[in-house]
C-alpha cells in the first residue's frame, strides 16, 4: 500500500514536471491557482488517486492493528492456559505420587515375603527400560510428521516382550539370584518344560550326582536301575537362547539408549528366529 502512495505522488511529480518544463530552470516559480488544478482532469484523477491510496492504506493499518490485537489476546490465552495445566499436571501428580508404577510396584515387593526382592527390581527395571524406549521412538515419529498408527506400531516394536523373551529374561535373573542352577535351567526346553517321558523311572535325574539315581520297588526284591544320562546336544535353538541371554543382561546393565535400542532390535530379531525354528 505504502508503495501504491508513492507510486500516486511519483506521477504527480512527473507530470507536473511534463506541464511545466522550465519550472526548475528559472529562479521564480510559477504558482498553481486553485482554479487551475479544479480545472484540469489530469490533476484531479492524481489527487483522487492519492486519496484513494492513503485510505487504502489507513485501512490495512487498521486491520494489522486489529490482528496484532487478536494475535496478542490469543497468546495471553494460550500462556494461561498452559499455565493452568502445568499447575493442575503438578497438583495430579502429588495426588496420585503413589500409584506411579515405581511407587506402586515398591509397595507391591515390600509386601512379599521374601528376602531377596532384587529378582523383582531387575525384572521391573528391564521392561521399564523397554516401555521408555518405546515411548521416545512414538514421540519421535510423531514429532517428525508421522501418522498416529506409524507411531504406536514403534511403540510396540520396542515395548512387546514375546512369551519366550520373558520366560528367557526370569530364567537369567533366577540364576543371577541364586535362585536357580545355571545347569538345571539349560535343559528346560524355548517352552519352559523339561523333556516328558511316558515312564518316569527311565527319565533322567537332573542334578543327581549318585552312581545310582533311582530304585524299583516291587512285591519280592528291590531292583537298583541304572542312572540314565541326558546327554545335552547343541542346537541352533540354544545358541540363540544363548545370545538372547547375553543381550537381555547387557540391556539390563547398560544406560545407553541408543546401545538399548541396538540391542531392543537385535533381541527382536533373535526371538522372531527361535518361533521360527520352533
Amino acid at each position: 500500500m505504502m508503495k501504491l502512495l508513492f507510486a500516486s505522488i511519483i506521477a504527480a511529480v512527473m507530470v507536473l514536471s511534463a506541464f511545466t518544463p522550465n519550472v526548475f530552470a528559472q529562479s521564480d516559480f510559477k504558482k498553481i491557482e486553485g482554479n487551475d488544478i479544479q480545472n484540469n482532469p489530469i490533476f484531479q484523477d492524481i489527487l483522487e488517486k492519492i486519496e484513494f491510496s492513503k485510505k487504502q492504506y489507513l485501512k490495512s493499518q487498521e486491520t494489522k492493528n486489529t490482528l496484532d490485537a487478536q494475535q496478542k489476546l490469543i497468546d495471553e490465552q494460550r500462556t494461561a492456559a498452559q499455565e493452568s495445566l502445568k499447575k493442575e499436571l503438578q497438583r495430579m501428580e502429588k495426588n496420585y505420587e503413589d500409584f506411579t508404577p515405581r511407587n506402586a510396584f515398591t509397595k507391591y515387593v515390600s509386601q512379599l515375603n521374601t528376602p531377596n526382592h532384587d529378582i523383582f527390581w531387575d525384572q521391573f527395571d528391564y521392561l521399564q527400560a523397554k516401555i521408555s524406549l518405546a515411548k521416545d521412538a512414538r514421540d519421535s515419529v510423531l514429532s517428525q510428521g508421522g501418522t498416529y498408527f506409524d507411531a504406536m506400531k514403534k511403540y510396540v516394536e520396542f515395548a512387546k516382550m514375546p512369551k519366550i523373551e520373558m520366560q528367557n529374561i526370569v530364567q537369567e535373573l533366577n540364576i543371577k539370584h541364586n535362585l536357580a542352577q545355571n545347569d538345571i535351567q539349560s535343559y528346560f526346553d524355548v517352552n519352559g518344560k523339561l523333556p516328558r517321558y511316558e515312564n518316569d523311572l527311565e527319565s533322567p535325574c537332573y542334578g543327581c550326582t549318585a552312581k545310582i539315581s533311582k530304585v524299583q520297588i516291587d512285591s519280592e526284591k528291590s531292583v537298583p536301575l541304572k542312572r540314565i544320562f541326558l546327554e545335552q546336544k547343541p542346537t541352533k535353538i540354544a545358541e540363540l537362547r544363548e545370545s538372547l541371554s547375553e543381550l537381555q543382561n547387557e540391556f539390563l546393565k547398560s544406560k545407553n539408549v541408543i546401545e538399548q535400542k541396538k540391542m531392543v532390535f537385535e533381541m527382536n530379531e533373535i526371538v522372531k528366529n527361535i518361533q521360527e525354528l520352533k
